[in-house]
Order: C-alpha cells, then sequence, then structure tokens
C-alpha cells in the first residue's frame, strides 16, 4: 500500500471522529493529502457502509454511568473525557406554525434529519459538555444550547472554533414534504426527505433516499437515491450510489477530487463525464462498451445514450482526479 493510500484510509476513518480528536488528526492528515492528490495514484473505493440507512439513535448519557449497588470500581480505556454531563432539549413545532426549517450550528454540532409522514417538527436536541472533573463537564454543558426565532433553529457551541468542551447532536424528526436549510461546520446526515434539502457543511455531508430538490456543498457528500433534482459540489470526494436502473430526474456533480458512481444492471439514464485527461475516466460499468469520446473546450467528455435531449440525466465532473463508473456490490 502506497503512503498516500494509506493517507486516504486514515482520512476516511477521521471524518468519523468527534471534537478534539477530530481538530488534531484532521489538520495533520491534511498537509499529506494536498501532496497526495497531485499523484497519479489509483483512489481507494468508499466503504459501502456509507450507503446504509440504519436508524438514528439518540445516546444522551453521563460519565461515568453510576455504580452498580456493591461495585467499589471499575476501570475503563477511552480517548474521551472522563467526564461528561448532559441535558437533553425537545421541542414540537407544529408544521402550520414553521412551514419549513432553518438550521445554523456552530462546530461541533452534528445534525440528523429524518423524514416521516407528521404535521409537525419533532426536535431532540443532546447537549454534552466533557472535562476532566465533573465541574469542568458541567461549565462547558451551560455554553451549549439551541436556540429558536422563528424558523430558524441555532446550535452553539463553548468555542467558536470548536476546540473545547463538548458537543451538540440534534435528532431532527421532519415532516418529509417540508423543506430544511442546513448551514453546519459539521457532519450533516439526512435520510427519506421529499421536500427541498440545501445543505451548506464543512463536514461530511450524507444524503439517503431523498427524493426532492437537494443541493449540497461540503466537504465530502454521499448521495443514494433513484430519483430528484440532486446538485452536489465537494472541494475532496463525491459518492453516489443509484438504486435503480433509471434515475428520475437529474444530478449534477462536481468535485474537486474524485467522483465515484455506483451503478445497478442494465443503467438506462444518460450520463456526460467532464474530466481534464482521458485517463481520468474509470469506467467498469456493464454499459462502458457504450459511451462515446469527445471534446468539450479543454475538457474530455464521455457520454452514455441520448444526453443532450433526455430529461433525465446524470452529469460528473471530476477537477483533478477521476471520474470512476462501477458496478453496485
Amino acid at each position: 500500500m502506497t503512503g498516500c493510500h494509506k493517507k486516504q484510509r486514515l482520512l476516511r476513518s477521521v471524518m468519523h471522529l468527534r471534537g478534539r480528536t477530530f481538530i488534531v488528526a484532521f489538520s495533520a492528515l491534511t498537509i499529506g493529502m494536498t501532496a497526495c492528490s497531485s499523484q497519479n495514484s489509483q483512489p481507494l473505493p468508499p466503504p459501502f457502509s456509507i450507503f446504509d440507512e440504519r436508524p438514528f439513535q439518540m445516546n444522551c448519557a453521563d460519565r461515568p454511568i453510576p455504580l452498580p449497588p456493591g461495585t467499589h470500581a471499575f476501570v475503563t480505556v477511552s480517548p474521551q473525557a472522563p467526564y461528561a454531563r448532559t441535558r437533553l432539549d425537545t421541542l414540537n413545532l407544529p408544521l402550520d406554525e414553521v412551514p419549513a426549517l432553518t438550521i445554523a450550528a456552530e462546530p461541533v454540532n452534528w445534525i440528523r434529519i429524518v423524514g416521516a409522514n407528521q404535521d409537525h417538527w419533532a426536535i431532540h436536541f443532546c447537549a454534552m459538555g466533557e472535562g476532566n472533573a465533573a465541574e469542568e463537564a458541567n461549565s462547558y454543558l451551560q455554553r451549549i444550547s439551541i436556540e429558536r426565532i422563528g424558523s430558524l433553529l441555532t446550535l452553539n457551541n463553548t468555542d467558536a472554533r470548536g476546540l473545547t468542551g463538548g458537543q451538540g447532536t440534534l435528532l431532527l424528526e421532519a415532516p418529509a414534504e417540508a423543506p430544511v436549510t442546513v448551514h453546519s461546520d459539521a457532519a450533516v446526515e439526512v435520510h427519506d426527505m421529499a421536500g427541498p434539502v440545501r445543505i451548506s457543511a464543512r463536514g461530511r455531508a450524507t444524503v439517503l433516499n431523498t427524493s426532492g430538490l437537494v443541493d449540497v456543498s461540503a466537504m465530502t457528500v454521499d448521495f443514494a437515491g433513484s430519483q430528484g433534482r440532486v446538485s452536489l459540489n465537494a472541494p475532496w470526494d463525491i459518492d453516489i450510489k443509484l438504486t435503480a436502473q433509471k434515475f428520475h430526474g437529474n444530478i449534477n456533480a462536481y468535485a474537486q477530487r474524485q467522483v465515484r458512481v455506483f451503478f445497478p444492471p442494465s443503467f438506462q439514464t444518460p450520463i456526460e463525464v467532464l474530466v481534464n485527461r482521458p485517463k481520468d475516466f474509470v469506467c467498469r460499468a456493464d454499459f462502458c462498451s457504450k459511451m462515446k469520446k469527445d471534446r468539450v473546450n479543454s475538457l474530455y467528455r464521455f457520454t452514455y445514450g441520448d444526453f443532450e435531449s433526455a430529461p433525465d440525466h446524470i452529469s460528473l465532473r471530476s477537477e483533478d482526479t477521476q471520474v470512476v463508473l462501477d458496478m453496485t456490490r
């Protein structure tokens, strides 16, 4: 395994870390990844678990957990701060009072949104302060909060850069057809929405089974679905899984680094791929032999199907590395 491959694998692991651990690891790896991005190395495939739609769970509990009766002490090994103090805030907003919701989140606040067949917004926010003593954890907890002004939810943290004290986790059960807009400095995950979803995030954005208007700009983007009007932009990677033989609507995906798409067998929707060099296009899908090559200004273009006139289509572009078309496992 090359040095760049090792950094890419580490980076994918770092994207799932939280708090101060994430900041330190992210900063150390960014320098190495910048150097790797200019090398012509084969990109690692994304872990398929990123497309798994799992039920969201809210784990809002203090640390350490009180000892069972009759127990005197026990030992744990964990990179987390030894003490955590938590507060769970809940709020229900009727849809007729708040027809659309906007969320603005300071770091580090994690946001998870799931669409449901309901007429209200069910909001669960877990504030967690962490420290080397219970008093320190409590002091940070007091500065982690959620505020509502009309249709705006603001998630506040202890430090404008997310460097100290703890984090917040928002679980939002939303009316599936209602519009949601998110501005976040951390990770955002959205499942099962049918209304407009707009995300601007400095972390990873994952959007699964969301079928309406989807407009995402994030550091790394994951998308899985079979319909919608989808615009994806990322300074790093975009990973897409298409879940039906036809995509109803359109996808425009633009990344400065890799764009990778997984197709089911016998996929039929027209596709356009734009890359800087022919070798930056990698195709391992069953329709690859049917793709045509031409030039658009300084870019190389590869097309499948009647892309110019089809109302439903997929357009993919990588600025610096590869566009990879692969088969669903």
